[in-house]
């Protein structure tokens, strides 16, 4: 699982610098942690949509709402996840990372965020009213 987020995280490395990669690649939880929040925060959006909501009208700008939220809160988990041990001074010197690194990861997860929602999509889309959303047929 470890190696599978490593090199997921791996692709989108650049957004953010090589002390916070370190940082992340070095922690035993690190970007497994931030990937399984990920991952879990996609599936339940996705369900919620596609189960719970099931939109007849306005099906798109839903979707979009939806997968926004997710978005967001990819987001507010990787700056969470980053930032707390700036503030707590948990990190030497030499290896502290900037605060524009950890919008980079924000971004980062963000990206990997919107990519994890549109493949459970195509995954559970079948069985719901909302079945032409994100694609209309695939």
């Amino acid at each position: 699982m470890e190696d599978f987020f490593d090199t997921v995280y791996l692709y989108t490395s650049g957004l953010y610098g090589q002390e916070l990669d370190n940082y992340l690649y070095k922690t035993i939880p690190g970007y497994v942690q931030v990937g399984l929040i990920m991952a879990i925060l996609s599936l339940l959006t996705t369900i919620v949509f596609y189960y719970v909501v099931k939109p007849v009208r306005h099906q798109m700008a839903t979707w979009f709402i939806c997968v926004s939220l997710n978005a967001f809160l990819n987001f507010l988990v990787a700056m969470w996840y980053t930032n707390t041990p700036l503030i707590n001074n948990e990190i030497d010197e030499s290896e502290s990372w900037s605060v524009l690194d950890t919008f980079g990861f924000g971004f980062a997860n963000i990206i990997w965020a919107f990519a994890a929602c549109v493949v459970i999509s195509l995954l559970i889309k079948w069985w719901s009213p909302a079945n032409y959303v994100p694609f209309k047929k695939f």
